[in-house]
């Protein structure tokens, strides 16, 4: 099984998304259910955020994770809007009370925050982790500047920059991936807009020829791609038993670099930095 270092502690290489969990309580059942199964399978790493369903995407996370015997590593997020000193350590209090937990694995501030200022929100930050009330701590959208700024503020104790990165948007590959080595990269929406790809996109024949290969799924095969890159974990959401299995499979998926070379060429990095928004 595929494993990333965050602070020198192993964690799965793909992990667990929950956006959009929480919403409706006719499916919360089926939401824990699934990520209990995915927590059977090896994928211990949860990814939620108090902004999901206004919280309730943790409280289905703190359900699902609640008798679970296996050791699970919770990543949660405070929204840009509470990321005064005060704000932070507030939400993560009522993070924590969701989840029925003493502590979060990973705290990340969601986006950067155009209301407070990015050394109030980071010293809230490194109080937590000094507390014991976040194990470590990161940030999340900030393209390679502001973490310069992130990691020279905390003295280097930021520790993961959660990024959109797929095949079809590898701007972390410039500026962040491989720049910052104590940095694991977290990449959210990781398999976004493949089942989109026209019929004649030659990444869709790349994919649809290397699935055959490996008796696999497109999408297996995009996320093998992805945490082929060292200090990368993907975090897909998925509520399907069938969509967990393969998400699984990836952790065992080891393409070969003409496999990947082929994926690199139909799909095109481009020199430019993630965007820089402030929310």
């Amino acid at each position: 099984m595929t494993k990333v270092l965050i602070e020198g502690e192993e964690v799965p290489a793909i992990g667990q998304g929950t956006w959009r969990l929480g919403h409706d309580p006719k499916t919360r059942s089926a939401e824990v259910d699934a990520l209990r199964y995915g927590i059977a399978q090896g994928l211990t790493l949860i990814d939620t955020a108090e902004m999901y369903a206004d919280g309730g995407a943790e409280q289905v996370v703190g359900e699902a994770v609640r008798d679970v015997s296996e050791t699970v590593f919770i990543v949660s997020k405070v929204w840009p809007n509470h990321a005064s000193y005060d704000g932070v350590l507030h939400a993560l209090q009522q993070s924590l009370n969701r989840l029925g937990r003493p502590y979060v694995d990973l705290y990340l501030l969601h986006w950067p925050s155009r209301h407070y200022p990015l050394v109030d929100t980071l010293n809230a930050l490194v109080t937590a982790k000094r507390q014991g009330l976040a194990r470590h701590i990161g940030v999340s959208n900030f393209p390679a500047d502001l973490l310069e700024q992130a990691l020279a503020i905390t003295e280097g104790a930021i520790s993961v920059n959660q990024v959109e990165y797929h095949l079809l948007n590898r701007r972390a590959e410039h500026r962040l991936l491989g720049y910052y080595p104590r940095v694991a990269t977290m990449a959210y929406s990781p398999v976004k807009g493949l089942t989109a790809l026209e019929s004649d996109h030659p990444g869709r024949q790349v994919l649809q020829r290397l699935a055959e290969t490996y008796q696999a799924t497109p999408e297996t095969v995009a996320l093998a791609w992805l945490i082929a890159h060292p200090g990368v974990v993907a975090i897909p959401k998925a509520v399907h038993r069938e969509h967990i299995d393969a998400n699984r499979r990836a952790l065992e998926l080891t393409l070969t670099s003409a496999d990947r070379a082929a994926l690199d060429a139909a799909f095109p990095a481009v020199k430019e930095d993630i965007p820089l928004q402030a929310l």
